[in-house]
């Protein structure tokens, strides 16, 4: 069998997505690498507007790159889901799809990702600032299933739904280990009742009002659909990433410009194997 590894970039690679470089989060490799593109002796001068769409793009694969080199994978076997249907759909990467999309970070409009043993080294997962990202895994059955819990997609109860895409491999919830990235802690607040709360039993003490703000547990709102299925093989990574200076916090990037980028939270099952 194959053990799954866990792996999560924090802000040691820079920014894992494209859409959020900036001046501000360049690790001295990216510095290095607009440098050598624009023919440039320093950066003085040099502005946000300045750094192009390829720029970003090559920025991003280096980012990728050396996080692979760190958790001994490769960079261009990396697949998110775009969650555009929002509805608790999933998508298993395949060995015929790594085949067909050699470069990873394909367009996938499902919610779930999953993997099974049959590709051992790619990886699934998410890049966040704030919001946690539910990783369930069956070792014996060899299945692994991701999502990106944000408040919505909390509210549409995803964490039950990444569970039910476990089921249809068979997977009971005696065997499931579950894993719950860093997050925004229970500091993160609302001026206001906010709106994506739609379901009142979802929020139901995980949204407290203290003083006119309103204070958002996410971890609790997740723990409680987890319970209600009865998973209790619960990890949960307690680092608030609003205050972590390891982490970005689109939260806190509002304050403070080093904040802003994404982290990248994920798992896949290692080359590796080791005896049942």
């Amino acid at each position: 069998m194959y053990k799954i590894t866990s792996v999560s970039s924090k802000n040691i690679y820079g920014t894992m997505n494209s859409g959020t470089v900036r001046l501000s989060n360049l690790t001295s490799s990216d510095r290095e690498l607009i440098m050598n593109r624009h023919n440039l002796n320093t950066l003085e001068g040099f502005t946000d507007n300045d750094i192009t769409k390829e720029d970003k793009k090559l920025i991003f694969e280096l980012h990728r790159k050396q996080l692979g080199e760190a958790f001994g994978f490769d960079g261009d076997k990396m697949f998110m889901a775009d969650q555009v249907n929002k509805d608790g759909s999933y998508f298993e990467i395949t060995s015929e799809y790594v085949k067909e999309n050699p470069k990873g970070w394909t367009d996938i409009n499902e919610d779930i990702l999953v993997i099974t043993d049959k590709v051992p080294g790619v990886v699934i997962g998410h890049p966040v600032a704030d919001c946690p990202v539910v990783m369930m895994v069956d070792e014996n059955k060899g299945v692994a299933a991701i999502g990106h819990c944000g408040a919505e997609m909390i509210d549409k109860k995803l964490p039950i739904m990444i569970y039910k895409a476990m089921q249809e491999y068979d997977c009971s919830c005696e065997d499931i280990q579950i894993l719950i990235s860093a997050c925004a802690g229970d500091n993160w607040t609302y001026d206001s009742y906010p709106r994506w709360a739609t379901d009142n039993e979802v929020w139901r003490d995980c949204i407290t009002e203290v003083n006119g703000e309103f204070k958002i547990d996410l971890r609790r709102a997740i723990k409680k659909q987890l319970d209600s299925q009865g998973l209790n093989n619960v990890t949960f990574n307690m680092d608030n990433t609003i205050t972590n200076d390891l982490y970005y916090s689109n939260s806190e990037a509002r304050k403070n410009v080093l904040k802003l980028g994404r982290h990248f939270e994920g798992l896949y099952f290692n080359d590796k194997k080791v005896k049942k």
